[in-house]
């Protein structure tokens, strides 16, 4: 025994079980503000949670991984995000995906032109626009600034496969490859009517990638017929298709700590036809969002700008640190019939969620949460910037936002004998506590507090 410990197969043996473990912890167990420790995961994904589908000089196009795990699967499943950012006069080939997607520009200026329903539609977007772009329909697009990147972060709804989206080439040579080319000879030259070395010549002689360069004379002529409003033919429908100023309209809260902007189904027929609502909250530095809830949408909150942390109330965490169970993960490999386990297992986890988790995890530029509906939180911003946070709500029809703290909380709405019989403390006192806020919505943050009573 003693021999076995002091060789080498021993010590890497050792070595590598340590690290696992370490590993193990860190994806759990994430460091808060002043020290504290927290749960970030499942539901907070960082920078290295992003793949890249394409990159050059000329720009960049990632993908947030899957949600996958099974406490979001039901919720946001079915939805990813991705992230675009194009060069200085950079033009993306055209391509359509099978999703659905909604783009938020978050920062720059360019032109989207569309080819669907039997028409082109050329769009003048900027920063702080929101487009909805219909599965199926080609899009091509260009940073029309000579001088300044054009990044977009978008929302995609997947048609075809669950969590998963396809992005399809019509025109290519290697990289990227057009879809035409695997299609026979003959059918290519009965559909475009002539030889296949002829369409050859005009579909895979493209060979700079997906991301390109245009000249200035081309960027100019990309952006003489684009519009904000674009052109309808006939009455319009829940598809006639625009870009609308979310930073532009009047803001839904604002005070000295932040300001709350949002989109919904009533502005933008496109949004309420795929059940999403939009959102941007800029929290002042040191400032917070009041702890909240939304009663039947989603949230998926990516972070624009700026740095802080969120907390998270999680009942689910409270009977398991997000790992699957001993017995779940038996009968996801297929060892034990779980018909009447399943029903003792569940009983047993509403007993313990009676309790709670925090879910706590830094923030910064990139940072993608996901917040049940339901699900208790707050954002609260860094000393040194503000906090500018993008949240995509699914489900969103019948979607209320609950503030629990503020001069807006809903507990100041409790009549004077729910009081005393809820909260077991003398009424003044009561009517002293959840009364002392005066702000709504957004509040001085904890450092802010700090430093005030110092």
């Amino acid at each position: 025994m003693g021999t076995m410990a002091r060789s080498p197969l021993g010590l890497v043996l050792l070595f590598t079980l340590c690290s696992a473990t370490a590993l193990a912890s860190y994806s759990y167990v994430e460091s808060g503000e002043g020290g504290r420790s927290g749960s970030g995961r499942p539901y907070h994904f960082g920078e290295e949670s992003f793949r890249h589908w394409s990159r050059s000089r000329q720009g960049r196009f990632r993908v947030l991984e899957r949600f996958t795990h099974e406490l979001l699967e039901d919720a946001v499943g079915n939805y990813r995000v991705a992230e675009l950012e194009a060069a200085p006069r950079a033009f993306l080939q055209p391509s359509h995906y099978d999703a659905d997607e909604v783009m938020f520009v978050k920062e720059g200026e360019g032109v989207v032109v569309l080819l669907a329903r039997g028409k082109r539609e050329s769009f003048c977007v900027k920063e702080g626009d929101v487009l909805v772009i219909p599965a199926g329909a080609v899009v091509y697009s260009a940073n029309t600034q000579q001088n300044k990147w054009f990044r977009v972060v978008m929302l995609l709804n997947p048609v075809s496969t669950k969590g998963r989206f396809e992005e399809f080439f019509p025109i290519g040579g290697e990289s990227p490859e057009s879809f035409f080319s695997v299609f026979s000879d003959d059918v290519l030259q009965a559909a475009f009517n002539t030889r296949r070395e002829e369409w050859e010549q005009v579909f895979e002689k493209q060979s700079k990638g997906e991301i390109t360069t245009a000249s200035e004379e081309q960027i100019r002529q990309l952006s003489k017929s684009c519009s904000r409003s674009g052109r309808h033919g006939g009455g319009e429908s829940i598809w006639d298709i625009k870009p609308s100023s979310l930073t532009g309209k009047k803001p839904s809260h604002s005070n000295n700590h932040g300001k709350h902007y949002e989109i919904t189904g009533d502005d933008c027929p496109q949004l309420r036809a795929l059940d999403i609502e939009v959102g941007l909250a800029n929290i002042s530095r040191g400032s917070m969002m009041a702890p909240s809830y939304s009663t039947h949408a989603n949230k998926v909150a990516i972070v624009l700008e700026g740095n802080g942390y969120f907390e998270m109330a999680c009942p689910h965490l409270s009977s398991s640190s997000g790992r699957s169970s001993p017995r779940r993960r038996e009968r996801e490999h297929g060892s034990r019939e779980w018909g009447r386990e399943e029903e003792e297992e569940e009983r047993e986890g509403e007993q313990k969620s009676r309790g709670y988790k925090q879910v706590r995890s830094r923030i910064r530029e990139g940072s993608v949460i996901v917040i049940p509906a339901g699900h208790p939180v707050t954002l609260v911003a860094g000393d040194d910037k503000n906090l500018a946070v993008l949240c995509f709500g699914v489900n969103a029809e019948n979607d209320e936002k609950v503030f629990l703290a503020g001069s807006n909380g809903l507990l100041r709405q409790m009549d004077e004998q729910a009081k005393a019989l809820a909260f077991g403390a003398e009424k003044e006192k009561v009517d002293r506590v959840i009364g002392a806020q005066s702000d709504a919505v957004f509040l001085r943050g904890p450092s802010s507090r700090r430093v005030a009573s110092e």
